[in-house]
């Protein structure tokens, strides 16, 4: 008889191990992502996505809520773009919007 035929639960570990890390990993990946909180930017991008408008569109809302015209919102985006740092209203407007 021809034993390099025959299955053995050995060779089951070739398929399942790979299958078991990659739910394991999932998992702690969620957890982690569950734990650690969002930065303004993060927060800025998933709001404008999930609005499905702009990050652009979302500074002229934020400007509107403080009253302050949509030329300062251009002018503080275009600098947002440079320098990468957020203006006070667009976080104060953001941070809003998670407690609602």
């Amino acid at each position: 008889m021809n034993d390099e035929s025959v299955f053995h639960w050995p060779m089951l570990l070739i398929f399942v191990a790979p299958l078991l890390y990659f739910e394991v990993m999932r998992r702690l990946d969620k957890y982690w992502a569950a734990k650690t909180p969002l930065t303004d930017e993060e927060r800025l991008w998933n709001h404008a996505r999930n609005q499905g408008i702009s990050e652009h569109e979302v500074f002229k809302l934020a400007a509107a809520t403080w009253s302050l015209s949509p030329d300062h919102a251009d002018s503080d985006f275009s600098d947002y773009l440079k320098s990468e740092i957020l203006p006070h209203y667009v976080r104060d407007y953001l941070r809003k919007l998670k407690t609602l």
